[in-house]
């Protein structure tokens, strides 16, 4: 039969390995949650960065640059993508029970995406790009309601006559890794477009 010191010494060796066991368990799962909120919320996974040649274009004219992925590690992406987006900030008006209001939206009123590189693992480097410019570029403009309601429409246009309600379009050039099941990477440009 064993004495106390022989069941304490055989105890302390189960807990010492079972600790070890944990241990090791423990980081498996800090590797594996660390990965995984990698994966979800992007952080720690790098950057991309948009580089454009210049920001002031005439309508017609070529947008070039590059999209430079700055990663830490290598990412499963459904894709690259630049996108040349124009948008146009209206005033809306709006009355209810609690009173009247006036708040501010964006319409689209051109968007061209471009996929640079199909699915793939990237890793760090650049990829160059060209856009170009709508010729009708300085032509566009909102449709506030796409021709839902043409009587809306009509008083919506003698309005914006008397009282403004349309800002100036804002042009961008947006860069975007579309990673699978995460949150994208991306980056924006502002540019100007004027004759």
């Amino acid at each position: 039969m064993a004495d106390a010191d022989d069941v304490i010494k055989g105890a302390g060796r189960f807990f010492s390995k079972l600790g070890g066991q944990l241990k090791e368990v423990g980081k498996t799962v800090g590797t594996q949650v660390q990965k995984t909120s990698k994966q979800v919320t992007g952080l720690g996974r790098g950057a991309v960065k948009l580089e454009l040649e210049q920001t002031k274009l005439a309508p017609g004219d070529t947008i070039r640059g590059k999209m430079v992925l700055a990663l830490t590690e290598p990412v499963d992406a459904k894709r690259l993508v630049v996108t040349l987006r124009a948008r146009q900030k209206y005033i809306t008006m709006k009355s209810g029970n609690d009173g009247k209001g006036v708040g501010a939206s964006h319409a689209d009123v051109y968007q061209f995406d471009k996929e640079l590189a199909p699915s793939q693992t990237f890793g760090p480097g650049s990829y160059e790009l060209e856009l170009v410019v709508p010729p009708d570029a300085l032509d566009l403009r909102a449709k506030a309601s796409a021709g839902n309601n043409p009587i809306a429409d009509v008083a919506r246009t003698i309005a914006s006559a008397v009282s403004p309600t349309m800002g100036p379009i804002e042009w961008q050039v947006i860069g975007r890794l579309e990673i699978s099941w995460g949150r994208d990477l991306s980056s924006e440009v502002d540019i100007i477009i004027a004759q």
